[in-house]
């Protein structure tokens, strides 16, 4: 079986559908990953650039693109690398304002058991 490891304009322009061309092309492979024909991987780098496009650029609110992750990440299609991370992190974030990297960062130091090193007071929300 073939593997990828998807960019983040694959996952955008087939959530976004704003390029009919290649909105097709990321559903193709996407159904290619669901019927088990390729193996795509989803990085969490990936995630937190999905988040800052549609944060940034799109203007979704934090519980729509915190909807719209947890659906990527919960895809049994892909192989989504820290998957139970990202999760948890994606809970927090519809939660409380702080950006989603710096809650993934204090979720993996909770399951690595280990602390952050920050200026960030945003850290000390996350207690």
């Amino acid at each position: 079986m073939k593997k990828y490891f998807a960019d983040t304009n694959i996952f955008l322009r087939f959530l976004l559908k704003d390029n009919h061309k290649l909105h097709q092309k990321a559903e193709k492979y996407l159904l290619q990953a669901k019927k088990g024909e390729i193996k795509i991987t989803l990085l969490p780098e990936v995630v937190f650039e999905i988040d800052y496009v549609l944060r940034g650029i799109y203007a979704t609110t934090r519980q729509e693109t915190a909807h719209i992750l947890a659906s990527l990440i919960k895809a049994a299609e892909l192989d989504v690398r820290e998957r139970g991370i990202l999760i948890e992190a994606l809970e927090k974030y519809k939660k409380i304002n702080v950006d989603l990297f710096d809650i993934y960062l204090a979720q993996k130091a909770k399951a690595e058991k280990a602390e952050i090193l920050s200026f960030d007071k945003d850290f000390n929300k996350l207690k």
